[in-house]
């Protein structure tokens, strides 16, 4: 198999929000850093009780070397 996959997670916590967060930043950063097509990019949210707002989102990629 020569997709790979990479997996972002982000949790808020008490005072902060989903809005303001980092996870822009790292997926944009990752992005500017690899070569490759991507394939699908899929997303999950969910509330966690006492652990704030779960959020993944997965990058389903083919690496340009693995062309």
């Amino acid at each position: 198999m020569r997709e790979r996959a990479k997996v972002f997670t982000y949790i808020s916590g008490t005072g902060s929000t989903v809005i303001e967060t980092t996870l822009e930043d790292h997926l944009n950063q990752w992005l500017s850093s690899i070569e490759g097509e991507i394939i699908e990019v899929t997303q999950s949210e969910s509330t966690r009780d006492g652990g704030g707002h779960h959020v993944t989102v997965c990058v389903w990629y083919m690496p340009r070397s693995a062309a």
